[in-house]
């Protein structure tokens, strides 16, 4: 259901990822950040860094899994889930393969540009549920969004008009208050993910129009709980220990996301 992208586009594309393979496979993330963190007086372990670092290598190193399709299953609804920043698809193997073990699903992997605008990947990823709608007959689909992916499904349901085909928002990491490391990114998320930013001011004064649960963790390096205040009419799920791709791994973020998925109203 993905557009075709130009040779340009998909240039920039492979620059982002070698970039971020990098940082994965070398440890300059996690082990950086974390580091840094610790000097703050933040939270985190050397055990819980070790474990961020070796989730994130593995999720890397699975990237070119991105180009086939998630898990498939037959559940209430179909599930979209959106990567991160400078990530792809391939970073919910774990977690959709969990989830269809669960009876949950289609599952559906939604791609945006993450140097580009979050309204723009919002306006995409409009289309993209209304396709999955139209190819399963389902009246509303359950959106999942780790870090950056989380702001953009936010902005699609908040203040895009996505809420009335979307049953249940689940965000994993995500900025929704920005974060104080948004200005070391390229692209319009340096601008528009840091903490106070214009974006951030007009989401946070934008209604929860639909079912949202943010799941957060102080244990994250990059977006702490700490820094991301409770959203009026959304649930709030806060871990000590998991960084912030070590989520996508973990089998208690699974369940919790598994748990509401199964609870919330069929379409």
């Amino acid at each position: 259901m993905q557009r075709r992208h130009s040779f340009r586009h998909l240039a920039w594309r492979g620059g982002v990822a070698a970039v971020s393979h990098a940082m994965m496979f070398t440890g300059f993330y996690p082990l950086v950040p974390h580091a840094l963190r610790k000097l703050g007086g933040g939270g985190g372990t050397v055990r819980s860094a070790l474990a961020e670092w070796g989730m994130a290598a593995f999720l890397s190193a699975a990237r070119p899994l991105g180009f086939l399709p998630l898990a498939s299953g037959k559940g209430p609804r179909p599930i979209i889930v959106l990567h991160g920043y400078a990530m792809n698809r391939a970073n919910f193997t774990v977690l959709a393969y969990r989830l269809r073990k669960a009876g949950l699903g289609p599952i559906y992997g939604f791609e945006y540009w993450t140097l580009g605008r979050v309204a723009a990947g919002a306006r995409q990823l409009g289309w993209f549920v209304d396709e999955v709608r139209e190819a399963t007959g389902a009246d509303k689909v359950d959106l999942i969004g780790h870090s950056m992916g989380g702001v953009v499904a936010r902005y699609y349901a908040a203040l895009a008009g996505g809420h009335t085909g979307v049953d249940h928002l689940i965000t994993i990491g995500s900025p929704h208050a920005g974060t104080d490391v948004g200005r070391f990114g390229i692209g319009h998320p340096a601008r528009e993910l840091v903490l106070g930013s214009k974006l951030i001011q007009r989401m946070q004064a934008a209604p929860v129009a639909t079912k949202l649960t943010t799941i957060l963790s102080e244990g994250d390096a990059l977006v702490p709980a700490s820094q991301q205040p409770e959203i009026p009419g959304a649930e709030r799920i806060v871990y000590a220990d998991l960084g912030h791709v070590a989520m996508l791994g973990s089998k208690r973020v699974a369940n919790a996301i598994i748990e509401r998925l199964r609870t919330a109203s069929p379409s």
